[in-house]
């Protein structure tokens, strides 16, 4: 993240975090808190920049957005992610995660489980349209 004089610049999957946060505590904020219009309008601006980073994120090819994990055999170059990662794009908790993953979504590296970004995508889609 960079920061300059009028404000930072959020992109990728930090984007990504920050625009679920926003989405999720903003609208009590705005409702319980007394901001003047033009508080209002500037938090209405951010929130919008933001959700367009988070959706260029989310529109990057699999390859150009994850990060790959060192890894022996055939499944070496598959974009993976950790379910850290995977619980905010699913927008679960860790632990439903882990549980996705041992269920075949996900193959443990040493102490820690990742898993194909691509099917965390293809997951979440399923999950948006059902």
């Amino acid at each position: 993240m960079t920061y300059v004089e009028s404000g930072a610049l959020v992109a990728g999957f930090g984007a990504h975090v920050v625009d679920r946060l926003l989405a999720r505590y903003l609208p009590p904020l705005l409702q319980s808190t007394p901001f003047t219009a033009e508080q209002r309008k500037a938090l209405e601006a951010t929130r919008d920049a933001i959700a367009q980073a988070a959706d260029a994120y989310t529109r990057q090819p699999v390859a150009a957005a994850a990060t790959p994990v060192a890894a022996t055999g055939p499944s070496s170059t598959r974009e993976e992610i950790t379910t850290a990662e995977a619980a905010v794009v699913l927008g679960v908790k860790e632990r439903r995660v882990r549980q996705l993953a041992e269920g075949g979504l996900g193959r443990k590296v040493g102490r820690v489980w990742v898993m194909d970004r691509a099917a965390v995508l293809a997951y979440r889609d399923e999950r948006r349209s059902a």
